[in-house]
């Protein structure tokens, strides 16, 4: 057997065991469906209706999915990869209001999962709180931003807050009850 003849046979027989065993790879959700399918788009071009893991829950259009081909063309989302926005990030405080000064205390930070789930945590000194208006205390990335608005309740030095996360990326608090508060804490508020 001559080389060349023999070097073409090697390749034949690799493209053969390529094309008979799983292979996964990354692609991007271009379109979803009620029916629990979604549409991809691969290195090697579009996908239509691929049927997705059960723990893959909230897909969107845009998510970066990691999915498998089986030999026989059968295709699989298994789940999203994680996104820039999953780390935490700076809340952007306005006037009157400062991170906590205490020593240990978590600084005002939030976070959106790749699932949506948006969440903020961190003590801030606040000033200007009061049961009768809402006041804008913070400005969130515009990553982190929420697709529904937010109602949620935490807790500060002698008072209950109200805390509202807003699509338009603002977070603002109300006292329920109490007055001047030292500190509020954000952990416990969240909205998708």
């Amino acid at each position: 057997m001559t080389k060349r003849l023999a070097d073409a046979v090697q390749r034949t027989a690799e493209r053969t065991v390529t094309q008979n065993s799983d292979a996964w790879m990354l692609a991007t959700v271009t379109a979803t469906y009620d029916d629990g399918t979604c549409d991809i788009t691969t290195a090697t071009g579009p996908v239509e209706r691929v049927r997705r893991l059960r723990s893959y829950a909230a897909p969107q259009a845009g998510d970066r999915v990691k999915v498998t081909r089986s030999p026989t063309g059968n295709w699989v989302v298994e789940d999203a990869t994680a996104r820039s926005a999953d780390a935490w990030q700076a809340l952007m405080l306005r006037a009157g209001f400062t991170p906590s000064a205490t020593a240990g205390d978590a600084p005002p930070m939030c976070r959106k999962s790749s699932d949506g789930l948006v969440v903020l945590s961190g003590m801030i000194q606040p000033t200007g709180l009061t049961t009768a208006d809402s006041v804008v205390f913070a400005d969130m990335p515009a990553s982190v931003r929420p697709q529904f608005r937010g109602c949620c309740m935490t807790v500060g030095d002698g008072v209950a807050v109200r805390i509202f996360i807003n699509t338009n990326g603002t977070v603002s608090a109300r006292l329920i009850s109490g007055s001047a508060p030292a500190w509020f804490s954000l952990d416990g508020a969240q909205c998708r």
